[in-house]
C-alpha cells in the first residue's frame, strides 16, 4: 500500500466523519459547512498529491562518446547541451566523464536525444538508450573477426561448425585449433570475409577451440577462443524392428552401440528366422522403459493388431515412434500409417538428393538417394531437408509423443566416406528430436559471458551457485518476474570455466577476459546500436515532460475553505453564548 492510498484512506476518513458530525447536530447552515469540510479534504489532498501537468522545457541533443571513436569524429561533433565520454573513449577537455549513460541521463535531464559517437553503446547502457532517439556515427570496424556463432554446448561425439565473418582481411586465412593447439579446420577467406569451419567433438569434457586470423603473408592478425562445452551424450533406449538387414541398418546398429545407447533389435533374416539382440519385445512394460521404437515397413507389417494398439498407445503416452522407408509400402501399411498422419504414395520424382549444407559433409557423400514417395501430413514439420528445400524426413507430436518418418536410403554412405562424425550427428539430431521427452529442465545460461559484464542466468533454483574458475563459490539472488521466469544476475571476476551447480548437477559457461576479441566485441556492440538509431535527427529546441503541479495554489485554497470553515464554526459558539 503506498502513501498516497494511505493519506486518501485518512484524508477521506476524516471528512466523512466531520460531514456526519455536523449532519448530527442539526445546526445552522450545516450544508454549507459539510460542503466546505468536503472542499477542504479535497485540497489538502491536491496539496499533498499534486496533479501532473506538461511542462515545455529547453531541450536538445546529448553527445555520447562511445569507445573507438576518432579523433576526426570527435572535432567534427554536433553541437550539444553536453558531451560526455563514457569509460574507454577519447575524452576532449570540454567532454565530462561518466562512468554510464544513466549517470549521463540523470546529470542532464534536459536531454531529448543522443548522438552516439565510435563504436556504439555496451550492454549496460541500452536500456538507457532505449526512451531517447538515437543517431549513431559508427567507427569502422576494426581488422579481425567481427561476427561468430557456435553451439554453446554439444553431445559428445557430434560434429559441430562454427561460422562468422572477418573484416578486412583479404586473401587471408582462417584456422580453427584444437585445444591442443592443432589445425582442425581451414579455409581461404573470400571478399566477403564470410567462413564455415567444421570439427568434432570426441569426448565430453570443458574445450577451449581457437579460431586463428592469418593475413595473405601468413603473419597472425587476431586469435579469437571459441568456448564449447561437451556434454556426455543421452544414454537413450532405443528398439530397432527391421524385416531385413540393410547396410543402413547395420551403420545404424554400429553408430548406436559407439554412442552408448541401449540397443535392443530384432531383424528379420527369412521366414520364421530373425536376429534379436536385447529385449525387443513390444509390451506395454518395456516400451514404458524405452524412448524410441525405429521400425521400417516389412516389420510394421509383421505385427498384429494387438502389437500395433500397444506401439501407438506408448506413442501417445510420450514413447518416440521412427518409422524409416526402405522400399515399396505396401497398401495395409500405408493405410496404419494415415492414422498416424502420413499421407504415403509412390511418386515419380528425383532420387538423388544433397542435404543441406549446415551438416558439412564431404564432397563424395554429399549426394544421397531418396524414396520414389511422396509423403504429406498435414500438422508435421520437416525433420530433415535436401539443399532444394524439400522435406526428406517430417516428424508430429501424438498425444504426450512424437511420430517421425524417414525415406532417405543410403546415409550410411557418409560413413563410408570416412565422416563418421557427419553420420552420426545426422541421426543423434534425428533420433533425439523424435525421442522420449526428458523430465529435467536445463538452465539457460549466457550465450557470452564476460569479466565485469553482467551475465543472466535463468531457469535455476533457490539454492543454485557459482563455482569459479579458482574453486571459491558466488551465491546468486534469484528473482522470478511475472511470466514466472526464475533469473539471477551474476559478475564474473575471473577469466575461465565457471560451473552453475544446484545439487548435485553442474553446468558449466565460459567468462571471457575482458578484453578479448576485441574486435567481435566492438562490432557487437555497434549492431545493438544500430537497432535503437532511427528517426529525425535535427536537434530540439524545446520538449514537453509531465511535472507535478505547484503545490502553493492548493495550500491557499485550503487555508480560505479552513479559514471560512473556523469563522463558522465561531459564529455557532456565539450564538449559543447568546
Amino acid at each position: 500500500m503506498n502513501i498516497a492510498l494511505i493519506a486518501t484512506i485518512l484524508i477521506g476518513a476524516a471528512a466523512l466523519l466531520g460531514a456526519w458530525r455536523t449532519w448530527r447536530a442539526g445546526t445552522a447552515r450545516r450544508g454549507l459547512r459539510i460542503t466546505l469540510q468536503v472542499v477542504a479534504a479535497v485540497l489538502i489532498y491536491l496539496a499533498l498529491f499534486p496533479p501532473r501537468i506538461d511542462e515545455r522545457f529547453a531541450a536538445g541533443t546529448l553527445v555520447v562518446l562511445t569507445p573507438g571513436a576518432t579523433e576526426e569524429q570527435v572535432s567534427e561533433r554536433p553541437g550539444g547541451i553536453a558531451t560526455v565520454a563514457l569509460p574507454g573513449a577519447v575524452a576532449p577537455r570540454d567532454a565530462e566523464p561518466v562512468p554510464d549513460l544513466g549517470t549521463a541521463l540523470r546529470r542532464h535531464p534536459h536531454t531529448a536525444r543522443l548522438h552516439v559517437i565510435g563504436s556504439g553503446l555496451p550492454p549496460r547502457d541500452l536500456d538507457a538508450a532505449r526512451t531517447l532517439p538515437v543517431e549513431f556515427d559508427a567507427t569502422p570496424l576494426p581488422r579481425g573477426i567481427v561476427d561468430v556463432s557456435l553451439p554453446s554446448a554439444i553431445r559428445a561425439g557430434n560434429a559441430f561448425t562454427i561460422a562468422g565473418r572477418v573484416h578486412d582481411v583479404a586473401g587471408g586465412t582462417i584456422e580453427l585449433r584444437d585445444p591442443s593447439d592443432a589445425v582442425v579446420a581451414r579455409a581461404a577467406l573470400p571478399d566477403d570475409g564470410r567462413f564455415a569451419l567444421a570439427a568434432q567433438a570426441r569426448s565430453a569434457g570443458n574445450a577451449v577451440f581457437t579460431l586463428r586470423v592469418l593475413d595473405a603473408g601468413g603473419a597472425t592478425v587476431e586469435d579469437v577462443p571459441q568456448p564449447i562445452a561437451v556434454r556426455p551424450g543421452e544414454r537413450l533406449r532405443l528398439i530397432v524392428l527391421a524385416g531385413a538387414p540393410d547396410p543402413e541398418l547395420k551403420y545404424l546398429r554400429r553408430w548406436a552401440a559407439d554412442a552408448g545407447l541401449e540397443l535392443s533389435s530384432r531383424t528379420v533374416l527369412s521366414d520364421g528366422v530373425a536376429m534379436t539382440d536385447g529385449n525387443a519385445a513390444l509390451t506395454a512394460e518395456a516400451l514404458a522403459g524405452t524412448d524410441l521404437v525405429v521400425i521400417d515397413e516389412r516389420a510394421w507389417k509383421t505385427l498384429d493388431a494387438n502389437g500395433k494398439d500397444t506401439l501407438k498407445n506408448a506413442t501417445r503416452s510420450g514413447l518416440g515412434l521412427f518409422l524409416r522407408v526402405t522400399g515399396e509400402v505396401p497398401d495395409d501399411v500405408a493405410a496404419d500409417w494415415r492414422a498416424l498422419g502420413f499421407r504415403v504414395r509412390a511418386a515419380d520424382v528425383p532420387q538423388s538428393v544433397t542435404l543441406e549444407s549446415d551438416f558439412a559433409l564431404p564432397a563424395a557423400a554429399t549426394t544421397l538417394t531418396r524414396r520414389a514417395l511422396m509423403v504429406e501430413a498435414d500438422d508435421a514439420a520437416p525433420l530433415l531437408r535436401a539443399d532444394d528445400g524439400s522435406a526428406l524426413a517430417l516428424w508430429r507430436g501424438e498425444g504426450q509423443g512424437c511420430v517421425a518418418i524417414w525415406w532417405l536410403a543410403d546415409t550410411y554412405t557418409i560413413a563410408l566416406a570416412g565422416d563418421g562424425a557427419a553420420f552420426g550427428t545426422l541421426w543423434s539430431r534425428a533420433l533425439a528430436t523424435v525421442a522420449r521427452a526428458r523430465a529435467d529442465a536445463e538452465p539457460t545460461l549466457p550465450a557470452e559471458s564476460r569479466v565485469d559484464r553482467r551475465s543472466v542466468l535463468c531457469g535455476i533454483p533457490d539454492d543454485a551457485i557459482v563455482e569459479q574458475p579458482d574453486g571459491t563459490h558466488a551465491a546468486l539472488t534469484v528473482e522470478t518476474d511475472r511470466s514466472g521466469h526464475r533469473c539471477a544476475a551474476y559478475w564474473p571476476v575471473q577469466p575461465g570455466w565457471h560451473a552453475l551447480v544446484a545439487g548435485e548437477r553442474r553446468w558449466a559457461f565460459y567468462a571471457s577476459d575482458a578484453h578479448a576479441a576485441r574486435a567481435l566485441d566492438l562490432a557487437r556492440h555497434a549492431e545493438a546500436t544500430n537497432a535503437l538509431a532511427g528517426g529525425s535527427v535535427d536537434s530540439l529546441t524545446s520538449a514537453t515532460r509531465k511535472v507535478p503541479a505547484p503545490r502553493w495554489p492548493f495550500y491557499v485554497a485550503w487555508l480560505v475553505a479552513a479559514g471560512a470553515l473556523w469563522w463558522l464554526e465561531r459564529t455557532r459558539a456565539r450564538s449559543q453564548e447568546i
